[in-house]
C-alpha cells in the first residue's frame, strides 16, 4: 500500500494533507487580510491554522508560497463562478444582461469571504518580483476568460475593440481598480453598484461591428 493510501483514524493520508493545506490557506487569507502580509510571520500563520511549523513545511517552503496559494485559490474559485454563470446564460440575453450576470458572479465570489478581496487586490501587490510575475501571468489567463465572456455576451463572432490583449487588460484593470477603491469605502457599497459601473465599460470594449 502506498503512503497516500494508508489510513489513520479511518482517514487516508492524502485526505488529511488536503485538510491541513486548506486550514493553512484559510488561516493565511484571514490573518494577511486582518494584519497585512508584511506584518505576519510564518509562526503567525501556523498559530492561526492551529498547526505546527513541521506541518507547514510539508505543504509549503516559504511564507510567500502560502500567499501565492491563497491568491490562486481565490482566483480559481472566482473563475469557477464565472464558468457557472456562462453555463447559465440564455441565448436571448443581450450583452448588457449577460455581462451583468457574469460580473456579478465574479464579484460575489470575491465578496463571499470578507478577507478574500483584501488579499486578492491589496496584500499581493508589491510583495516581490516573483509575486508580480505571478500576478501578471494570472491576468493573462483572465484575458482568455474575458474573451469567452465576450463570445457568450455578444455572439461567437464578437471580439474586443482593437488589440484583444490590451482590450481585455483594460477591463481587468477597471475591475481591479474599482474593487480596490471599493475595499477602502466605509461603509462598503453593495456589489451591484460596482457591476452597474463596470457593465457599460465592458460593453464599450466590444467591437460593435462584430456582434451577432
Amino acid at each position: 500500500m502506498t503512503v497516500e493510501g494508508r489510513q489513520y483514524g479511518g482517514r487516508a493520508v492524502v485526505e488529511r494533507k488536503a485538510e491541513r493545506r486548506q486550514r493553512f490557506l484559510e488561516a493565511a487569507t484571514r490573518i494577511f487580510a486582518e494584519r497585512g502580509y508584511a506584518n505576519c510571520s510564518l509562526a503567525d500563520v501556523c498559530a492561526a491554522a492551529g498547526l505546527s511549523k513541521r506541518q507547514f513545511y510539508e505543504e509549503f517552503e516559504t511564507r510567500e508560497d502560502v500567499l501565492v496559494a491563497a491568491y490562486d485559490r481565490i482566483q480559481d474559485e472566482a473563475a469557477a463562478a464565472i464558468a457557472a454563470a456562462l453555463a447559465r446564460q440564455e441565448p436571448s440575453d443581450d450583452p448588457a444582461t449577460a455581462l451583468t450576470h457574469i460580473l456579478s458572479a465574479y464579484l460575489d465570489s470575491i465578496e463571499s469571504d470578507p478577507y478574500r478581496a483584501k488579499v486578492a487586490f491589496i496584500e499581493v501587490v508589491g510583495v516581490s518580483e516573483r509575486m508580480e510575475q505571478h500576478r501578471r501571468a494570472r491576468r493573462h489567463a483572465w484575458g482568455a476568460v474575458v474573451l469567452d465572456v465576450v463570445h457568450t455576451a455578444a455572439g461567437p463572432n464578437a471580439r474586443p475593440r482593437g488589440n484583444p490583449a490590451l482590450a481585455t487588460s483594460a477591463l481587468i484593470g477597471a475591475v481591479n481598480g474599482l474593487a480596490h477603491e471599493w475595499l477602502l469605502e466605509q461603509p462598503r457599497p453593495p456589489v451591484r453598484e460596482l457591476v452597474e459601473l463596470l457593465v457599460p465599460i465592458a460593453v464599450a470594449l466590444i467591437d460593435p461591428d462584430h456582434m451577432s
